[in-house]
């Protein structure tokens, strides 16, 4: 949409515009439907062994998911010795659970984190939840806790704010309006914890899994403090690592989060010191 063509939002289109939110609210199998092989996956992956060939065999149904875990497999921090040259033998190296996490990852950047008009501040969304989900699986392994969850969790903890972003582009293509800066990132402010409940509800994730990705900001108060001071921590080293000049190593270093989740100053260095080995999971 071109700035020709659109107009300036007035007052009474800016409830519009919460209307139009409101209403996506209560349809949420038209706005954020589980993707047919996240789906296909999950009841695949819920067998006691799976296959290598059978699960080869659905990743290679979708082309972006088949490439992101063929370059996770032989990205610098993961690969063996020599070159993994094939999907099967792919699979076999990274194991069910990571496959499963790249899967879903491709599936929400294709899905969620897509609104014309607005690519910008979706990439941004993008790399900031993509790199949370991989700062978040270095916390739990340091601290042994929440291994299986911590990754989905922080993946997840802003994807309330890529879809409102994704439900506002569709508003400002059918009434051809263009929002102000302002009006639009307020209701994306707004809308982001309603959404980002709605989509995790919808896909069938664990309660302690929406908690943690949704109460992040105030996880001293969630029902799940730990899983979403985690999360918490993990976006702080998510923006630590896109953004070092303005986030710098002692303000992440003396972050109460981590007096919380019981991980020592030392610790709190050597993670730091992993950014190069996440950035080359995130290929970034």
């Amino acid at each position: 949409m071109s700035l020709e063509s659109a107009v300036v939002l007035s007052p009474l289109r800016g409830q519009a515009a919460r209307d139009y939110l409101d209403e996506s609210l209560t349809v949420p199998q038209n706005i954020a439907p589980l993707p047919r092989v996240c789906a296909q996956l999950a009841q695949l992956t819920a067998q006691q062994a799976v296959p290598a060939a059978q699960l080869a065999r659905l990743i290679q149904s979708d082309a972006a998911l088949a490439g992101e875990v063929m370059r996770v497999a032989n990205s610098p921090a993961l690969r063996p010795r020599s070159a993994v040259v094939s999907l099967q033998q792919a699979v076999s190296w990274l194991g069910v659970a990571e496959v499963r996490n790249i899967a879903m990852a491709v599936m929400l950047r294709g899905e969620v984190f897509v609104a014309p008009g607005h690519e910008p501040e979706t990439e941004e969304l993008w790399r900031e939840a993509w790199l949370a989900g991989l700062w978040a699986k270095e916390i739990a392994r340091e601290r042994r806790k929440h291994v299986e969850s911590a990754f989905l969790a922080a993946l997840m903890h802003r994807t309330g704010a890529a879809l409102a972003l994704k439900i506002l582009s569709r508003f400002e293509a059918e009434r051809r309006t263009m929002m102000d800066v302002r009006s639009f990132a307020d209701l994306v402010v707004e809308f982001e914890p309603p959404f980002g409940r709605l989509l995790m509800k919808n896909w069938g994730l664990p309660e302690d899994v929406q908690d943690g990705a949704s109460d992040w900001r105030h996880y001293g108060t969630s029902l799940h403090s730990d899983l979403a001071g985690t999360v918490h921590a993990a976006h702080l080293l998510a923006t630590h690592t896109l953004y070092p000049q303005l986030l710098g190593d002692e303000i992440v270093l003396e972050s109460p989060v981590f007096e919380q989740l019981g991980v020592f100053p030392d610790d709190r260095r050597a993670l730091l010191g992993k950014r190069e080995h996440v950035l080359s999971l995130a290929g970034l």
